[in-house]
């Protein structure tokens, strides 16, 4: 019963997430940037499921039995997921156009005193010695945004916040279908979530129901 109600808690997380977003680029009615980690946060969210089954079948059922396996199982889990999450250190702009997210970029690297040579989606900074890399994703008006050498975080970071302020003063169309696609997602995700919440539960109430009478007649 427990892992049917962490399931359910599961898809209504990954679900308000994308709706939240969606709802955000709507309302707000301009391009947002937010953390890159959160692809990793949903990639987590979407595998806890069987991981959580495997964990279940796999968990020893029977004193004496060895728990090591498992256990290292689930620090190797931990630790992949770590590794995950620390590697994305990119933002993601949505609801952008190209034009409106390359004014944005010229602002962003004007205001950190950042000399670029452009050239497609890439951005060769050479007083830090490393590119920029602003690449679309597979979701029309979602982009990528990260540098490509390690150990400057601070620098992505500041590039992001600039990017949200000139989004946030600079007229930018937003593009909706983006925001609108986000909530289908969400909805859908709720939808599926629900429709498997249920199944469960009808299932494990139909096998309380057949297992109440074998308990009874253990009783007497």
């Amino acid at each position: 019963m427990s892992s049917i109600i962490i399931h359910a808690v599961i898809f209504a997380v990954m679900s308000s997430i994308f709706i939240v977003a969606g709802l955000r680029g709507l309302i707000a009615k301009r391009p947002f940037v937010v953390s890159q980690r959160w692809q990793a946060v949903m990639i987590i969210l979407g595998l806890a499921p069987a991981m959580m089954n495997a964990v279940e079948v796999g968990w020893p059922k029977y004193p004496g039995e060895s728990r090591l396996n498992m256990v290292l199982f689930i620090v190797l889990l931990a630790m992949l997921f770590g590794t995950l999450l620390l590697s994305l250190r990119g933002y993601l702009v949505f609801g952008a156009t190209r034009p409106a997210l390359r004014a944005a970029l010229h602002y962003a690297l004007g205001r950190l005193n950042l000399p670029y040579e452009e050239s497609a989606q890439t951005y060769r900074l050479p007083t830090i010695n490393t590119k920029l890399l602003a690449e679309a994703t597979a979701i029309d008006g979602v982009f990528q945004i990260n540098l490509k050498k390690w150990g400057n975080h601070r620098t992505v970071r500041r590039l992001a916040a600039e990017i949200n302020g000139f989004f946030k003063t600079m007229p930018a169309p937003p593009k909706p279908r983006e925001s609108y696609g986000l909530i289908a997602i969400g909805s859908a995700l709720l939808l599926l979530g629900s429709w498997v919440t249920y199944s469960r539960l009808s299932i494990h109430a139909e096998l309380r129901a057949l297992e109440k009478p074998r308990q009874e007649s253990l009783n007497r």
